[in-house]
């Protein structure tokens, strides 16, 4: 048997990459608890309290950006960081401490070191870390302390600022961090060129971005982890012009864990061109210029997308828990007077029919890596096999950290840092959507065509694609009620969804589908960087809505056409 030396050299650099890995565990969990222990044991200032609790996450992530236009590169890069998140020292006791519902209280205690062998640098950053943490918490604490004298008691008064953690041991296989850039140049220079044969298209790229990232976490309670997080995510872009001036965009987004779980050249060739064809017919389809008041059919990416941004990312109300601070003594709470969800725990907020579940620890659904799977949040808590977070339209819970509030009184395992922040939030990792009494989309929309002419429309609206925001629908089209002909229109405005317009929803398909996304506010395919956490939302492949509104578009049409053509197409 013949063995290429190609592969012997590679097979070694497998093993080295595996054996760095584990060294890296072994060495920053020692680092961390011989500094959390000397920190517990001298940190004290005369007539302070002194610490309780100190707990860490150490992110070691190499960041890659590869970004192609018309076959040729743009720009690539990679970035090694490694640093401390969600570093916590906290004073007092778990009842009254220095958060008083502050979960971003110190953005300032983080630290970033060398990414070579740097096992004093590490101490070294360490040390001073909880030195300023324990410095900034005396000074909170206090302060809220004295604020507190004049506070008076409430329903608050009695919540615990942090909860005990269960002492948890967890230990994944860590990744090699390295990326093959090479190949993924090549990869996405090939995707891009596909575009030299479109001189209709005005401006198109290919941008692939990523993180791999080894993640270290202890606390003083004695729990401890190590476990990978990555994402990689590929987007295909393209635009035109219509002749009255309108810009017009599409594009695809990728989210997978690996390298190796990138479509194919081939696949991914032929979406692009499907943009294109799609893009040409944008062009030439009718403005919509009207205002429709009825019946509204999501399919596909845009059904999914209804739910990760009604439930997780509506601009008034969402289904995270939100502890009230009772006291403020650096600013005024912004929050204050914000609906808070936990006041329709119980209550009805989607249809009977609906079921939400998070299910953070799955991992596969039928046959689909899910990108959002995790094994521990950045306080060290394992979030249930199973959290029903509504059921039968009831809801029951809420997405939460170890800091309680009226409702939510135990941590569910949903604190999580994103790569590009240091600042934590509560976001999803993997949620799942069942709907009772499901029918195929055919029968949806059937029923959209009957509930239109029912309200006296004579045709009805089906959304197949926007931004993952809500604010442009991209692939839309109006539906004769008598004969189901569907005519494709463009300039389309709509306002966002929020929360309560679940209740809205009278219908969803027997096929589901899984979006692979990011756990983010919204998420900008533009941008180098992604926003948020790795997220899956498994849901429905459509959902039908009884009333929305959809209006002709305000946005100005300032854009010339270009006077010379475009030199592709001379």
């Amino acid at each position: 048997m013949i063995i290429h030396k190609k592969y012997i050299v590679l097979f070694f650099l497998l093993i080295s990459a595996v054996v760095m890995a584990q060294n890296s565990d072994a060495m920053f969990h020692k680092m961390m608890e011989e500094q959390m222990k000397k920190s517990m044991q001298s940190l004290r200032l005369p007539g302070m309290p002194n610490p309780f609790y100190i707990g860490l996450n150490i992110v070691d992530q190499n960041r890659i950006i590869v970004y192609s236009s018309l076959g040729s590169l743009i720009k690539a890069s990679e970035t090694r960081l490694r640093g401390t998140q969600n570093l916590h020292v906290m004073v007092g006791d778990y009842k009254n401490n220095n958060l008083n519902g502050n979960v971003m209280y110190m953005p300032l205690a983080r630290a970033n070191f060398s990414t070579g062998d740097c096992s004093d640098e590490v101490r070294r950053r360490l040390w001073l870390s909880f030195d300023r943490a324990y410095k900034g918490a005396v000074n909170m604490y206090s302060a809220e302390q004295s604020a507190n004298k004049n506070t008076v008691a409430d329903e608050w008064t009695d919540v615990p600022d942090f909860l005990p953690g269960k002492v948890i041991q967890v230990t994944q296989p860590l990744v090699d961090l390295n990326y093959e850039n090479e190949k993924l140049i090549r990869y996405t220079n090939a995707i891009s060129a596909v575009m030299k044969a479109y001189p209709q298209i005005t401006y198109s790229w290919v941008r692939l971005t990523g993180t791999k990232a080894n993640i270290y976490y202890s606390n003083t309670e004695g729990s401890k982890a190590s476990y990978p997080s990555t994402i990689l995510r590929l987007v295909i872009n393209a635009e035109t012009q219509t002749d009255d001036g309108e810009k017009l965009e599409l594009y695809r987004t990728y989210h997978v864990k690996t390298e190796s779980e990138l479509p194919s050249i081939e696949q991914v060739s032929n979406e692009a061109r499907d943009i294109v064809n799609t893009l040409l017919e944008m062009k030439k389809a009718p403005v919509f210029n009207d205002v429709y008041n009825g019946p509204v059919l999501f399919e596909g990416p845009a059904a999914a997308e209804v739910v990760r941004k009604t439930m997780f990312y509506a601009q008034q109300e969402n289904l995270f828990a939100k502890r009230e601070r009772r006291t403020n003594p650096q600013m005024p709470d912004r929050s204050a007077n914000k609906i808070s969800t936990e006041l329709r725990i119980d209550t009805r907020i989607s249809p009977e029919n609906m079921t939400v579940k998070a299910v953070s620890k799955k991992t596969e659904f039928n046959g689909v890596q899910l990108l959002g799977a995790y094994p521990v949040d950045m306080e060290g808590t394992i979030p249930p096999d199973e959290l029903v977070i509504i059921e039968n339209g009831v809801l029951k819970n809420l997405l939460c950290g170890r800091m309680p509030t009226l409702k939510m009184k135990e941590s569910n395992g949903h604190l999580r840092v994103p790569f590009y922040s240091g600042a934590s939030f509560i976001a999803p990792g993997v949620v799942e959507v069942d709907y009772n009494n499901a029918v195929s989309k055919e029968e949806l929309k059937k029923q959209l065509m009957e509930r239109a002419k029912a309200d006296g429309l004579n045709y009805a609206i089906i959304v197949r694609e926007m931004t993952s925001n809500l604010s442009e629908l991209r692939q839309l089209f109006k539906v004769d009620v008598n004969t189901g002909e569907e005519t494709r229109i463009r300039s389309v405005s709509f306002n966002s969804l929020v929360l309560n317009d679940l209740r809205k929803i009278i219908g969803a398909s027997d096929q589901k589908q899984v979006l692979n996304t990011t756990g983010g506010e919204d998420t900008n395919h533009r941008i180098d960087y992604m926003s948020g956490c790795p997220a899956t939302f498994i849901t429905p492949d459509a959902f039908l809505f009884k009333d929305l509104e959809i209006s002709k578009s305000t946005k100005p049409l300032l854009n010339k056409l270009p006077v010379v053509k475009n030199p592709l197409e001379i």
